[in-house]
């Protein structure tokens, strides 16, 4: 290899590193991907909030199993030949009733979560709230 073609490689290298070391965070504890009014929580909304999570997720577990179940359920029956439309709409019922159950908990939990924020991170959260187009 020439001197100028390893000159060029240094340099490569040096910029493709300098790129790789400007993306990350400035400190460990800094999530890029939460948006401004979050990260102005205390410690104390941090815990409050923490542990609202993790009671939304243990609350939803059963439906979300029973929604996956009776999801798996109606495509198996859906590719039968005897496929009964009855069947079909009673296993329907059943999986809406499993996303309601999920989508009444999850909208319960924001307004759970809004009682603990400031009115300055309410701003922020509301904005968040008015632009989702997908329900988690």
């Amino acid at each position: 290899m020439s001197a100028k073609t390893t000159r060029v490689m240094q340099a490569l290298l040096l910029v493709v590193m300098l790129g790789f070391l400007t993306s990350l965070p400035t400190r460990a504890d800094e999530d890029p991907e939460l948006p401004a009014w979050a990260k102005t929580f205390t410690q104390s909304q941090r815990d409050q909030l923490e542990h609202m999570h993790h009671q939304l997720d243990d609350d939803q577990a059963p439906h979300k199993k029973r929604e996956a179940q009776a999801l798996a359920e109606l495509n198996a029956m859906t590719i039968r030949e005897d496929a009964k439309i009855a069947d079909i709409h009673a296993k329907i019922d059943e999986l809406m009733a499993a996303k309601t159950q999920i989508m009444r908990q999850r909208y319960e939990h924001l307004i759970e979560m809004r009682r603990v924020l400031t009115d300055e991170q309410k701003t922020g959260y509301d904005k968040g709230v008015l632009k989702r187009s997908a329900v988690r």
